[in-house]
C-alpha cells in the first residue's frame, strides 16, 4: 500500500448531540495517485466548529506540499491531520502482511545456508563438536520449515496405516471343503429344491456374507509427504538433537559391547588429594609431616543418554549401501536396543520422530536436498567436444 492511501480523514463536526467526540473513523479514497514521500498521517476529531477550528502548522505543512498537485475531490475545511509515530507505523506494516512465509527466520538470511558444526563418533563426546572445526552447510528449504504439527500427524498416520493389515477372514461358497454336486435332482422327488453342500442355508455351510481381509491402506500425496520430512527435520533442529558425521564408522568399534560404551553416558572417577590435621607425637613437641588423602569424585559425561535408555536413528546415502565399513557398523549396533539405521530411500516422518537422536552423514544431506542427483546428471555431461567434430544438437 502506498504512502498516500494511508491519509485517513475524519469530520471534525461531531455527528450527533453528545458531548463525547466520535472516535470512530470515516474512510475515503486516496488522495493522491502515485508514491508519495509525505509522512503518515491519521485523522482525530473535536468537538470545535469549523468556524472557530484554526490550522496547525502541520496543515500547513501539507498544504504546502500539497501544490500543484490536483486532488481527486475538494477536501472539508474540518478535517485536521496529526502524524503518526514511528511504532503505529510499524504495526501498520505488520498488518497488512509485509512479511514472507518465512516467519521463523529473518527476511535478510532466508536464503542463507544453515552452519551446523560436525561431530565425531569416534570421540569421547560425540555430542559436542569434534576437534577438526568443520562445518557443515544446511539447506535452508529444507531444514528451516516452519512446524506444522497437522503435516506430521497426517504423515505418521498415513504411514502406520501401511503397516496395518487385515487379519479377520472367513471361508466363502469357493473356499470351503465341499462339492459342487447337487445334493438330488431338481424334480420327481417331491422335497424342496437345493443345490450344492456349500449353500449358506444349510448346516456347515459358508457364511450368506463372509468377512474378506480389509485394506487400511490410504493415500497421501507425495508433496505433503516430502514436506513432512523437511518440517520433522526442522523440528530436530530447533531442538538441538540433529548431529552430522563425516562417516558413521569413523570410531570402528569391534563389537557391541565397544559401541554400546561408546554411545551412553559414562562415569569417570576423578582423585582429588586432600591433606589432613597434622599429628603431634606426644614424645616431642616437633610437629610431624602432614598426611595426605585421595578423596574419589565422579562425573559424568554426557553423551546420547543412559545405556538402557539409547534412542538414535543413524542416516546414511544410499549410494553407501554395499560400503564394508558401512556394514562392519551395522553388525556393531543391531543388538543394541534403541538403535537403528537407514538409508535417505526408507526414510519417512514416522521414523524421524520415533527416535530422539538423529544422526546423519554429510552425504545423506546431500541425497535428500538432491545434491547427489544433480551431480550424477552432470557426470553424464561431457566436459568438452572434440576440436574437430562439430557439435549436434538434437531435438
Amino acid at each position: 500500500m502506498k504512502s498516500a492511501a494511508r491519509l485517513i480523514p475524519s469530520l471534525s463536526q461531531p455527528l450527533r448531540s453528545s458531548s463525547r467526540p466520535i472516535s470512530r473513523t470515516i474512510l475515503s479514497r486516496t488522495v493522491l495517485a502515485g508514491p508519495s514521500r509525505l509522512p503518515r498521517f491519521y485523522a482525530t476529531t473535536s468537538n470545535v466548529s469549523p468556524t472557530t477550528a484554526q490550522p496547525s502548522p502541520l496543515a500547513e505543512n501539507v498544504e504546502t506540499a500539497l501544490e500543484g498537485e490536483e486532488l481527486e475531490e475538494d477536501l472539508p475545511s474540518n478535517i485536521n491531520f496529526e502524524e503518526l509515530s514511528e511504532e503505529a507505523d510499524e504495526s501498520i506494516d505488520r498488518a497488512l502482511g509485509y512479511g514472507n512465509e518465512f516467519s521463523s527466520i529473518r527476511s535478510n538470511s532466508q536464503f542463507d545456508p544453515i552452519l551446523l558444526p560436525i561431530s565425531s563418533l569416534a570421540s569421547s563426546t560425540p555430542t559436542l563438536p569434534s576437534e577438526s572445526g568443520l562445518v557443515v552447510s544446511l539447506p535452508p528449504d529444507i531444514f528451516a520449515q516452519p512446524i506444522r504439527r497437522d503435516i506430521l500427524h497426517r504423515c505418521v498416520v498415513w504411514y502406520l496405516s501401511l503397516l496395518r493389515s487385515g487379519t479377520k477372514s472367513t471361508k466363502s461358497r469357493s473356499t470351503v471343503n465341499y462339492s459342487g454336486r447337487k445334493l438330488r435332482p431338481q424334480k420327481g422327488t417331491g422335497r424342496a429344491r437345493v443345490g450344492d453342500a456349500s449353500s449358506g442355508t444349510r448346516r456347515g455351510g459358508a457364511p450368506i456374507h463372509p468377512i474378506f481381509p480389509k485394506d487400511w491402506s490410504q493415500k497421501l500425496p507425495r508433496k505433503i509427504r516430502y514436506l513432512g520430512l523437511k518440517i520433522a527435520l526442522s523440528s530436530k533442529l530447533n531442538s538441538g538433537l540433529l548431529r552430522v558425521v563425516d562417516n558413521l564408522n569413523e570410531g570402528e568399534w569391534k563389537g557391541t559391547n565397544e559401541a554400546s560404551r561408546a554411545l551412553s553416558n559414562e562415569v569417570v572417577k576423578i582423585e582429588n588429594p586432600t591433606d589432613l590435621e597434622p599429628i603431634i607425637s606426644s614424645s616431642s613437641s616437633e610437629q610431624s609431616t602432614t598426611p595426605q588423602e585421595t578423596q574419589e569424585e565422579f562425573q559424568v559425561i554426557n553423551k546420547f543418554g543412559p545405556s538402557k535408555d539409547l534412542s538414535i536413528l543413524f542416516v546414511y546415502s544410499p549410494e553407501k549401501l554395499h560400503d564394508e565399513g558401512l556394514w562392519n557398523f551395522h553388525k556393531s549396533i543391531r543388538n543394541i536396543p534403541g538403535l537403528e539405521l537407514i538409508s535417505t530411500d526408507e526414510l519417512q516422518v514416522y521414523h524421524v520422530l520415533k527416535y530422539k537422536w538423529l544422526v546423519m552423514e554429510g552425504t545423506a544431506i546431500d541425497a535428500i536436498s538432491g545434491v547427489q542427483d544433480l551431480q550424477d546428471e552432470l557426470e553424464l555431461v561431457p566436459e568438452q567436444l572434440n576440436e574437430g567434430e562439430p557439435s549436434r544438437v538434437i531435438v
